[in-house]
């Protein structure tokens, strides 16, 4: 009996992280732009398939990847539309770190929570960021603000993930070397700094 309530709520650990990654991945494929979009987009498109210098600050990470994916068999009529490919990939996964982000938040300030009214209010919450106009207007296109989501998404659950003071340092290597990435995509990432460094003092205190 135990270990029946043991293993489903291992199985729901995994299963409800998977549906905001397929479920929004499968919404945003379906509403990718099908070709360059009007703005920057075009911009992006063009430099990451010659890997030329886009506007500053410049976006080395993202062009470096951009170039790989018109390499793709997807779309052969169209490089846009291969590059675009990017932002459905990565904006889902950040729609899944966020459902990530909001357990860990939930199980450290409520005690009283039932495992599975974490996980449903997780994937509420998750799926409504999921489809907010901003959220879904750059994850159709090729623009660098959908893979900046994703590092400061993943960066925030690694400081919230980050409880054992043993291993601290290590996360915060890694945090540190996300980071540095995440500059070659856009300076957004900066901003999750003073929140993860407050996050530290107070685990610390």
């Amino acid at each position: 009996m135990i270990a029946s309530k043991l293993y489903s709520a291992s199985s729901s650990r995994k299963i409800y992280p998977l549906i905001t990654f397929i479920f929004s991945l499968i919404i945003y494929l379906v509403t990718m732009a099908p070709t360059t979009s009007f703005w920057d987009c075009g911009e992006f498109i063009a430099t990451a398939y010659t890997l030329g210098v886009p506007h500053p600050p410049g976006t080395p990470l993202y062009l470096l990847i951009g170039n790989v994916f018109t390499t793709l068999f997807f779309f052969i009529d169209d490089v846009g539309a291969r590059v675009n490919l990017i932002s459905p990939f990565v904006s889902a996964l950040a729609v899944m770190f966020l459902y990530l982000i909001i357990v860990k938040l939930i199980e450290k300030f409520t005690i009283y929570s039932s495992r599975t009214t974490i996980y449903k209010s997780a994937l509420i919450g998750s799926l409504l960021f999921a489809f907010t106009d901003s959220q879904w207007f750059n994850a159709v296109e090729s623009e660098v603000y959908a893979m900046s989501t994703l590092f400061t998404a993943l960066v925030v659950w690694l400081a919230l993930k980050c409880s054992d003071e043993k291993k601290r340092m290590r996360f915060i290597i890694l945090i540190a070397y996300l980071m540095g990435l995440a500059i070659g995509v856009h300076l957004l990432n900066l901003l999750a700094i003073p929140f993860i460094a407050l996050l530290f003092y107070f685990d610390y205190y």
